[in-house]
């Protein structure tokens, strides 16, 4: 019997996905890595940076969760966490079905909460609020040994990230190098073993930021990065240079809006994003046919 497995590519804020309906566990199991690659590649797959395998799960194990995601970065490294991409997957569900418009799903980084807070007229884009894991691993002032001068705060929103924030009157934000910059950052000594993504903020206003990001695993600059929106928020957030809710700008163009209640000590608590999820094409494969 044929298997064939349902996609859509998607994406948040310029930061685009391929979204299986994994029922069947495919992508999960020792084969996902490279399906996940082939996928990924530009020209002979469908080309994205990352994939998202959701499988249905209504109720599952009591846990009141109605589906899985799982998320591998175009490597076919899998990770616990990706906001965006939350966004996508909470969207995707919902078309297919398995979720209303309030739901919760298993991912590696935890459970999540999201809501879909409108639809298109097109019926093909959303804005969407995920309820994003807790900050973990804070570090201030962090200064890599290979980048004398740079200063970086670290925290682990779902997926590790150090941000640095630019001073937009002596830094040419747009000039940036961000992708060698970030690669340093990246494979850092201090951020070892597991590395981190970079992220470089600029304040634009009272509770607005621009940002870019070198993204772990895409290992190039993103369009928009979610986590690293939560992180840049969080992080000013607690240092008064900003107020929440917060507007990220993101290098695709789109504004995503960071939200998080301040607890007594001044952190920041159960972050939120909130942000667009749009449909692009929908098809179907035979995972044979994926070199």
């Amino acid at each position: 019997m044929e298997t064939w497995i349902e996609f859509a590519k998607m994406h948040g804020a310029g930061n685009d996905f391929v979204v299986v309906a994994d029922p069947d566990g495919v992508f999960r199991g020792g084969d996902g890595e490279r399906l996940a690659r082939a996928l990924c590649t530009p020209h002979t797959g469908l080309g994205s940076e990352g994939l998202l395998a959701l499988a249905p799960e209504p109720g599952a194990k009591g846990s009141g969760t109605d589906f899985s995601m799982i998320f591998r970065n175009p490597d076919g490294s899998r990770v616990g966490m990706c906001g965006n991409g939350a966004r996508c997957a909470a969207f995707f569900a919902f078309r297919r079905g398995w979720a209303g418009r309030r739901m919760q799903f298993r991912s590696d980084a935890g459970t999540i909460g999201a809501e879909i807070e409108s639809v298109g007229p097109d019926g093909a884009s959303a804005v969407v609020r995920v309820d994003a894991t807790e900050v973990r691993d804070r570090r201030d002032a962090v200064s890599p040994a290979c980048l004398p001068g740079r200063v970086f705060a670290f925290l682990d929103t779902g997926v590790p990230h150090a941000v640095r924030f630019v001073d937009g009157a002596t830094e040419d934000f747009d000039a940036l190098d961000v992708v060698a910059e970030g690669r340093a950052v990246r494979h850092a000594r201090e951020f070892a073993p597991a590395g981190t993504n970079a992220d470089f903020a600029r304040v634009d206003g009272p509770a607005e930021l621009s940002l870019r990001t070198y993204e772990r695993g895409v290992e190039d600059e993103t369009g928009a990065c979610g986590t690293g929106a939560i992180a840049a928020a969080v992080a000013a957030a607690e240092r008064g240079l900003v107020s929440l809710p917060c507007r990220v700008k993101v290098r695709g163009g789109d504004t995503l809006v960071v939200d998080a209640p301040r607890d007594g000590d001044g952190l920041c608590r159960s972050p939120t994003l909130s942000g667009p999820a749009r449909l692009v094409c929908e098809g179907r494969f035979r995972p044979e046919w994926i070199g």
